[in-house]
């Protein structure tokens, strides 16, 4: 596992490579991310992304579960180099790192894969820029089985270390486009049948009223200014969530959990339905 080869690999010049990974300018470059802790390692693991290889302390080693995750990479065929904690600490963007970092290569995915599906459900996302709210609202997704998830070009980078962390590993699980140009997708979508509903938080029709057993894009503007006009326009409906209590309005991933529920809920009905 720790061969002179490998350990060759991390010299001051790989080092600074890697380092470059902490900026959302060296990810695109490179097109590839650092995953960092024990979960998002193993998710990464079980999934079908490229792990390039793993960097880890001695001290993850002498744990059970870093043994049990080196095992399963080593099976795997993804070399693994134990290094010392301090070069750990600077490729970290965690205050108290967990011993392992892997290094990922950025997966991109065919629309091809959300296309062929005939009542797939689509998440967008326009110009949410907490890292925390994309993260859960991406595992959310993920929770619901809904088939892909969309960033327009004013959202907070997929592979911001937050953004990545909060998925806890759902990041790996579906189908996520980023950067995309969200008229133009939403103008494709309506062309290929999918229903497009836009939220808000005060006008609209019920969540509960519509019809959801069909292709469906679910849109989420930011908290600050709901959607865009143009958006709101390109929607065949906007709905809403009635609430009871003093509160304005609901969090973005709170809002887009009850929805993403009711989405899935039409699903199983039109399923069952068919037996």
């Amino acid at each position: 596992m720790d061969t002179p080869a490998h350990l060759a690999m991390l010299s001051k010049e790989k080092l600074k490579e890697l380092k470059k990974l902490k900026t959302k300018k060296g990810r695109k470059t490179q097109k590839r991310l650092l995953v960092e802790g024990l979960r998002l390692c193993e998710e990464a693991a079980n999934s079908d992304w490229e792990i390039e290889f793993v960097l880890f302390a001695r001290s993850f080693q002498d744990s059970t579960a870093g043994k049990e995750l080196l095992r399963e990479f080593q099976r795997r065929n993804v070399r693994s180099i134990p290094v010392k904690s301090e070069v750990l600490k600077k490729l970290s963007d965690t205050v108290t790192p967990q011993g392992i970092i892997c290094v990922v290569k950025i997966k991109k995915f065919s629309w091809e894969q959300v296309w062929s599906k005939s009542s797939s459900t689509l998440l967008a996302l326009d110009e949410i820029r907490d890292p925390g709210n994309v993260g859960t609202l991406i595992r959310t997704a993920d929770a619901f089985g809904i088939d892909g998830v969309i960033l327009s070009t004013e959202t907070v980078e997929l592979y911001n270390p937050k953004v990545v962390r909060s998925t806890m590993g759902s990041i790996f699980h579906l189908p996520i486009f980023d950067e995309v140009d969200l008229e133009e997708t939403i103008l494709e979508l309506k062309k290929r049948h999918f229903r497009i509903y836009g939220t808000d938080s005060k006008e609209g029709q019920n969540f509960d009223q519509l019809d959801y057993s069909t292709r469906v894009c679910l849109l989420i503007g930011s908290e600050a200014k709901g959607l865009s006009r143009t958006l709101s326009r390109l929607s065949d409906a906007i709905i809403k969530i009635p609430t009871c209590g003093k509160a304005e309005s609901l969090n973005a991933s709170v809002a887009s959990g009850i929805l993403l529920y009711e989405i899935a809920k039409g699903k199983r009905r039109k399923s069952s339905s068919r037996r």
